[in-house]
Order: structure tokens, then C-alpha cells, then sequence
């Protein structure tokens, strides 16, 4: 329709086109329906391109030879456009303006950060495509709408851009938007030579998955406080050290603390140097005969024919060379405490009845003996082999196997645990500083070529080769390079073979690992690093944080 105020007649005066547009009305003057509906126009499709235009924050326009110039207006609440013949307005705009005014749109659409503009009063004016993705709202549903109106929608809370209308000066805050997202928003104001604002720039920054991290983060950090106080009570509580990191040997102590309570017989299976041993005196410690005996002993240690005696002791004269007294055995001097049977699986047939009468009737006889001894022991036994394939090869029995594994528990070998060999070496390293008064430390790359080495003897192997190391080295920090040496015992290094259940890029990559680590010590910085290797410097600080910073 024709619009029926002053402003519409005096501009066509000017030969100066005018256009009044808000959600309700679309009014415009004569010159207008002269330039464009005159020449097959529709008002409807001009209404809808100048809505367009505005919900886009494009408020300069060429079109069919005439420069639009759009202005949000506050009073009455609104877009009014200006439209001059383009040679008119040629001579007032210089095409430097037009060009500079095309990049600033350009970056503004292609921030990926968040820009959020109101005027001076907190209408919107013009945001860009991070908008739409913060808040789920197109330009159109944004353009020419209060922030108090966004604000009471629950489109965003609070409003920095109002925050910056009542103090007059730069806002930080932190803002919630109706799809969860949460940014950080800085508002600053943007004021005319005579102090006026007229322009509010809201720049905002998606931190959404940042305060995650930072509450996972909280959260580990609560668990390993957590973790460090169990341990702690766990060591208190039993005497003895741990150094447990990895979760299948945080379940191997669950469980361990579990069966302590009663008295049936535990079977722990496992490598040799896993830490049965240890594990056995800490069942023990746990249990409610923590105060009575615990006697180990080693089967595969003792002759077949001193096993008896040791186990069962013997009475005076029982044999030729025995004490005049007799001796208790270990079962009789365990009584009411704890005996651990390390390496069972090597236990003599001929013995292996006797235990298991022990172990069913509580009683026993000593060599030469001709009166039962009664005994409360609880038995702990370990092995390293396979006694379902001894039963099987009738090298063990089947009775006993059965007796003895009530329940089993399976220690896992160190190369399974990885997380457990630094703090290991750790502990050794003050150990060792405690016994010998030698001082080491350890750097990140020695840890890490710890942290990747197999350890077939597991964790016996581990504490003496630091113990190797700290003996013989004559600088104050280990390093991969002595990590290297004392592995491969001062010979040059295997070259790589192909190693079964790896895939040619795992293998290509520990070996890659090892040469950054190493090049990496010698030099110190990825600018060296770089020059060494023959890489880019970008290059060398990926490498670096893969294999040397992942500790």
C-alpha cells in the first residue's frame, strides 16, 4: 500500500525512493511502484527480498541498477530503506567504500566464533551463522527483536550486550543457551565522537565441550584422591607397600581383600615376578591372622628329599643325621597363621598325597611320628605353570588340583598393566636411593621407553635392572639412552623383525617412537629436533607430543 506520511512525498521530491517495513506493514512511495512494480515487480517479492536483506544484516544493496541503504529503526519499531538510481548515488559512495563494506561481510560470515551486534538500545541488528548454530534460531527469527524479548524466550541467559547498555563498559560473562551451549561472551560498546552508544559487538566463543573436560577432569582428580586415600588405608591397614595404578590390579586387590575375610584356600596364578609373593604376605596382613605366622616356602627350591621334613618336621631319631630333639615342620610352626607354597606345581607325587590329607583332615605326622598333630593353617599356594595340563599329563593330581583351586586368582604380567611400571620405577628409584645412598631421577623419555619395554621377568626383572643402572651410571638422570644400553647390555640394538599381533604401522610406529625419544634428549628443543631429522619444525612438535609428552 501507499505509505501516507510527509517523509514518503518529500523524498520522491529528491527523486529518492523510500521504503517502511515491520512484521505488520510494508509501506513505500510513489517512486518505488515507478522503478519496480511498474516493471513486473510484486510487493510481495520485494517485501520478502527486503526482509531477506535485513534478517541478514545487509543493509547495502545494489539491485537492478538503484542502491538500497537500510536502517533499523527503534520508533517506530521497524526496517526503512532509502533507494537511489546508482549513478546518483555513485558520485556520494566511493567503490572503495563498497569494497571494504563487501570484505567486512565476508568476515563476518566467515568467523567461526559467535558475533552478536545491537544497536545502542539492544535491538538486533545484524549476527552471523555461529548465532544460528548457538542458539538453533535463523538471522530472521534474531534481526530487529530486543534482547530482553531473546532473553524472556529463553533463547539466552543473561544478556551481556544489556549488562553493557547499563555500564557503559566491556562485559565478560558466561552464558547459557536454550540448546545447552555455553559461551563465553564478551560485549564491548562501541560510542560516537560526542558519547553516544550506538553499537553493541558481542563476541562469543563456544566452551561448552571445555567446561566438560574441566569437569571430567574434576571428577579424575576427586577419583585419584579418592583412589590415593583407599591405597593408603589399604598399606595402613596391611603393612605393606603398593604400588598399584592399573585396573586389573586394583580388581586383583579387591578381590584379595574379599577372600582374606574367610579361610579358604587361594590359588594365585601368574608369571614368574608378577609379585605372588607380595600378594600372599598382603592376604595375609588383610586377613583375621594377620597376627599369627606367615611362613613361605619355596617347593622347587628343596630336594625331593627334604621336602617331608621341612613340611612335616620329624621326631628324634627319626633318621640318621636328625636332631636330637626333632624339628617342627612349617605346617606345625604356621599353625593358626598362614603357609604360601610358592611354585606348587613342582611338588614331588609322593608329596603331593600328604598335603592333601593335610589340607582335608587338619592333621599330619611328623617323620617318625606315631601321634597326629593337629594344625589351623590356611594354605596360599602359587604357580606359574599350567596345572590343568600337569593333571592331564598325570605329573600332578587331579585331587589336589581341586583342593588347592577353590579360588583362583590370575595376576596379570607387567607388559598387560603399563600404567603400574612407571610408579614401580619410581618406588624402586627410593629404594634404592634408601639402601645405597644414590640418588636418581628419571626423565620422560626414559620412563617411556620403560613404560614400552615387554619385561618377560616382569616386575623382579624391572627392580633389577634399575638397580643395574643406578650401580653403574655415573649421571644423576636416567635417560633412553641408558634405558637402551642396559637393555640390550651395551650391544647395538636388534634390528626390527616382525613381531606377531602387530600390524606393520604399529611396528613402524614404536620404532619411530623410540628414534624421536631418543633424538629428542640429545637435542632438547623441536627446532633441534627438526634440523636433526630432516622434518618440519610442525612436524617434530607433532612427533614430540605423540611419543615423548603422552606420559
Amino acid at each position: 500500500m501507499q505509505a501516507d506520511i510527509d517523509i514518503a512525498s518529500f523524498l520522491t521530491s529528491f527523486s529518492i525512493g523510500f521504503c517502511y517495513l515491520n512484521e505488520e506493514t510494508f509501506a513505500y512511495n510513489k517512486l518505488i511502484e515507478k522503478w519496480f512494480f511498474e516493471q513486473g515487480i510484486t510487493p510481495t517479492d520485494l517485501s520478502v527480498r527486503l526482509r531477506k536483506w535485513a534478517a541478514d544484516g545487509d543493509f547495502l544493496q545494489r539491485m537492478d541498477g538503484f542502491l538500497w541503504e537500510g536502517r533499523l529503526l527503534a520508533e517506530p519499531h521497524g526496517f526503512a530503506w532509502l533507494v537511489f538510481p546508482w549513478e546518483t548515488k555513485e558520485s556520494h559512495v566511493a567503490t572503495e567504500y563498497e569494497h571494504l563494506y563487501a570484505e567486512l561481510k565476508s568476515v563476518f560470515a566467515a568467523a567461526y566464533d559467535e558475533i552478536f551486534v545491537t544497536d545502542g538500545e539492544g535491538y538486533t541488528v545484524r549476527v552471523n551463522g555461529a548465532c544460528e548454530r548457538n542458539y538453533g534460531l535463523t538471522a530472521e527469527q534474531m534481526v530487529g527483536k530486543h534482547v530482553t524479548e531473546l532473553v524472556a524466550q529463553g533463547i539466552f541467559s543473561p544478556s551481556a550486550t544489556l549488562d553493557v547498555i547499563k555500564q557503559r563498559k566491556q562485559i565478560n560473562l558466561v552464558q547459557q543457551t536454550q540448546n545447552g551451549r555455553r559461551l563465553l561472551v564478551t560485549a564491548t560498546p562501541v560510542f560516537t565522537q560526542d558519547g553516544q552508544l550506538i553499537r553493541v559487538v558481542s563476541n562469543s566463543r563456544d566452551i561448552t565441550e571445555l567446561l566438560n573436560l574441566r569437569e571430567q577432569l574434576d571428577q579424575l582428580q576427586e577419583r585419584v584422591e579418592t583412589y590415593e586415600e583407599t591405597l593408603q588405608l589399604r598399606e595402613e591397614a596391611s603393612g605393606i607397600k603398593l604400588t598399584v595404578r592399573s585396573s586389573s590390579m586394583l580388581a586383583v586387590l579387591s578381590k584379595i581383600e574379599k577372600v582374606a575375610k574367610v579361610d579358604s584356600t587361594v590359588l594365585l596364578l601368574g608369571e614368574s615376578g608378577v609379585g605372588k609373593t607380595h600378594l600372599a604376605r598382603y592376604l595375609h596382613n588383610m586377613s583375621p591372622r594377620k597376627q599369627e605366622p606367615f611362613l613361605s616356602v619355596n617347593c622347587s627350591a628343596l630336594p625331593e628329599s627334604l621336602i617331608e621334613s621341612e613340611l612335616f618336621g620329624y621326631e628324634r631319631g627319626a633318621f640318621s643325621g636328625a636332631h636330637e630333639k626333632g624339628k617342627k615342620g612349617l605346617f606345625e610352626a604356621a599353625n593358626g597363621g598362614t603357609l604360601f607354597l610358592d611354585e606348587i606345581g613342582e611338588l614331588p607325587l609322593s608329596m603331593q598325597a600328604k598335603l592333601l590329607n593335610v589340607l582335608q583332615e587338619k592333621q599330619f605326622f611328623r617323620i617318625g611320628g606315631t601321634t597326629p598333630i593337629q594344625v589351623d593353617v590356611r594354605i596360599v599356594a602359587a604357580t606359574n605353570q599350567d596345572l590343568k595340563k600337569k593333571v592331564e599329563e598325570k605329573t600332578f593330581r587331579n585331587d589336589l588340583y581341586y583342593r588347592l583351586n577353590v579360588i583362583p586368582i590370575t595376576i596379570p604380567p607387567l607388559r598387560e598393566r603399563q600404567e603400574d611400571i612407571v610408579p614401580l620405577a619410581i618406588r624402586f628409584l627410593e629404594e634404592f636411593k634408601e639402601t645405597y645412598g644414590i640418588e636418581k631421577k628419571l626423565s620422560y623419555t626414559a620412563a617411556e621407553e620403560l613404560r614400552r619395554a615387554q619385561w618377560p621377568g616382569n616386575i623382579r626383572e624391572l627392580r633389577n635392572f634399575l638397580e643395574r643402572i643406578v650401580v653403574t651410571a655415573d649421571e644423576d638422570v636416567i635417560t633412553a639412552e641408558h634405558i637402551t644400553r642396559a637393555l640390550y647390555d651395551d650391544e647395538e640394538a636388534p634390528s626390527p623383525e616382525p613381531e606377531e599381533g602387530m600390524t606393520l604401522k604399529d611396528q613402524l610406529e614404536r620404532y619411530e617412537g623410540q628414534i624421536i625419544r631418543r633424538a629428542y634428549e640429545e637435542c632438547g628443543s623441536t627446532y633441534k629436533l627438526a634440523e636433526m631429522l630432516g622434518i618440519s619444525q610442525s612436524s617434530a612438535m607433532r612427533k614430540v607430543n605423540k611419543y615423548v609428552k603422552e606420559l
